[in-house]
């Protein structure tokens, strides 16, 4: 596949990118984003509004990127009048930012901000907007209706940037008290990390 729109020509193509996002684990982003967020004093933030500045520290995204991001979401973690901690722009972004993006190889990095340039101008066509700019239900509409395209670029942006920014908000430990988890068994309990052992034979 040809590299994606507004990419560098160094940039991955749309299937290296969907196929990094597809490797990304909540587990491998604990380790990574524990220590950001011990460091940063992360704790409960109350939700403003998602088109925020882009908040200090964040190296990787423009202002338009982290609206996109930040829209998402607001669509994908609506989060108010329910049990769920709140969420602040700020928070996700630095996560999704420190933990995810500062890790990612450039040519996949740029790859991405291709793709998220992309994602935005979809619903141009029919919203005659970009997604940034949409309201809640068209937003829903145009997110549910590339999760579930038929074109494997759209279905894998969508779930993409939904994953990015779900795992940049369970990654705080903060949200996960509203559901009775308490955090990983393996540093509690002191286990050695084996990684990924063969199962034992008989």
């Amino acid at each position: 596949m040809a590299a994606i729109p507004n990419a560098t020509p160094a940039a991955a193509s749309l299937d290296e990118v969907i196929h990094h996002l597809n490797t990304l684990s909540r587990r491998g982003l604990l380790r990574s984003a524990g220590a950001l967020l011990a460091g940063a004093g992360v704790g409960a933030l109350g939700t403003t509004a998602a088109r925020a500045a882009l908040p200090p520290g964040v190296k990787h995204l423009t202002e338009a990127e982290a609206a996109v991001f930040a829209r998402v979401a607001e669509v994908t973690l609506p989060v108010v009048g329910t049990r769920l901690r709140p969420w602040a722009p700020e928070e996700i972004l630095t996560t999704l930012d420190a933990a995810l993006l500062a890790g990612m190889a450039p040519h996949l990095l740029a790859g991405l901000k291709g793709g998220v340039a992309y994602f935005n101008d979809g619903p141009r066509g029919r919203f005659g907007k970009p997604f940034t700019a949409l309201e809640d239900g068209p937003a829903r509409l145009f997110l549910d209706a590339w999760g579930a395209s038929a074109e494997p670029p759209q279905r894998g942006l969508a779930m993409g940037l939904k994953k990015l920014v779900q795992l940049s908000y369970w990654a705080n430990p903060a949200s996960w008290a509203p559901l009775g988890y308490d955090g990983p068994m393996t540093p509690r309990v002191q286990l050695t990390r084996l990684g990924n052992a063969p199962l034992p034979r008989a």
